[in-house]
């Protein structure tokens, strides 16, 4: 046989070789393209509290998961206080120099006088001390904005199992004699008393705003800030032969000040962080589940069980890895218990186990 008739039959058989490869990979891609999958229905969230509509619903629906939080012994609480001032827009008769002397001190001075407002981490709210009330109600409420979650940095919306809801107070609910007769500024006159006297101080409310987390499937309030905004006008005289350039006349000082108070609310309980699954028949997967006890608590100071809607589909052990044991048609409904410190806590999970291949976006193992 000649050389270029073989070179031809060996071409072709190629040819041939790859047309059938890419032919079977059409065959399992048209396959795999029509095989049933299965489609997680849509939940119905009819349940679940919807957001408010108008601002006296809003304030209602604040105020009772926050007093319902922060009066509750299984609620543990953290909460401080920031605070934010700026150079003084009238302070004479001081020169540019002495302005920019000021001005360091207010910027430095901002942690400090967070300090020195109440405090606590991780304190059962029942035990905390010094816990704020909203301090308005439903008629001082200017404006609210009610969102379902967030627009994150890169402009997506993210934590949508959170409520996120804003009231703008009118800002002459601003107790602007309790700030007057507070601790805090008596502590403020006592470390200022060998650089400084007041002569006279006079606080404006100028701006109120609150701020709140709530998770909504469960009703939970997780975070509020509350935000007072005042200008504060005082009367001051320096001391001593530090402050020479200071203290040729009494001068008028003017500077905004602002305290956010930050509250975290930590709820024990049990929690799915997600309300439905679907899993096929010998899988064997952990289940989805948050169990939230004080940091100190050791495993065997509380108790979880787990039970399943219809024996015989699913196995899940003492530490709540499930195994799919058998499939049906209808969902299942795994309801986990915690017992602890006296309460008892269920939350329930849909389990779909199903003979249809589960759609997921993980990545498949080599």
């Amino acid at each position: 046989m000649k050389k270029s008739v073989k070179i031809l039959l060996g071409t072709l058989g190629v040819l041939a070789l790859v047309g059938l490869c890419f032919l079977c990979v059409a065959i399992y891609a048209k396959k795999e393209i029509n095989k049933p999958r299965f489609e997680m229905p849509e939940l119905n969230e009819q349940a679940v509290s919807s957001l408010p509509d108008n601002k006296t619903e809003a304030f209602e629906y604040i105020s009772r998961l926050y007093e319902s939080a922060v009066s509750s012994d299984d609620v543990e609480i953290s909460q401080h206080t920031d605070v934010h001032t700026a150079q003084g827009e009238k302070s004479l008769p001081f020169s540019e120099a002495d302005n920019g002397v000021i001005s360091r001190i207010f910027e430095k001075s901002q942690g400090s006088l967070g300090d020195l407002y109440p405090k606590c981490e991780n304190v059962l709210a029942v035990k905390a001390e010094n816990v704020p009330d909203l301090g308005f109600t439903a008629d001082d409420v200017v404006d609210f904005t009610a969102e379902k979650g967030r627009i994150d940095e890169n402009g997506k919306t993210a934590e949508e199992d959170c409520y996120f809801i804003t009231l703008k107070v009118n800002p002459d609910r601003i107790d602007v004699n309790e700030m007057l007769e507070s601790d805090v500024r008596k502590n403020i006159e006592k470390e200022l008393s060998s650089i400084l006297s007041i002569s006279s101080l006079d606080i404006a409310p100028e701006g109120f705003e609150a701020s709140f987390k709530v998770r909504y499937a469960d009703e939970l309030m997780t975070h509020a800030e509350i935000k007072r905004n005042v200008r504060i006008s005082a009367a001051v005289d320096f001391k001593g032969e530090d402050y020479q350039s200071l203290s040729k006349n009494t001068a008028q000082l003017e500077f905004p000040y602002e305290t956010v108070n930050v509250i975290d609310l930590f709820h024990y309980g049990v929690r799915f962080n997600e309300r439905q699954i679907a899993v096929q028949k010998n899988d064997m997967k952990a289940l989805p589940l948050e169990v939230r006890v004080n940091s100190q608590t050791e495993r065997e100071d509380y108790n979880m069980t787990y039970s399943v809607s219809d024996d015989g589909f699913l196995k899940i052990d003492e530490d709540g890895v499930m195994t799919v044991t058998n499939t049906r048609e209808e969902p299942l409904r795994v309801t986990a218990e915690l017992e602890y410190d006296g309460h008892k806590y269920t939350d329930t999970l849909i389990v779909y186990a199903t003979e249809l291949e589960v759609k997921t976006d993980e990545p498949t193992g080599n």
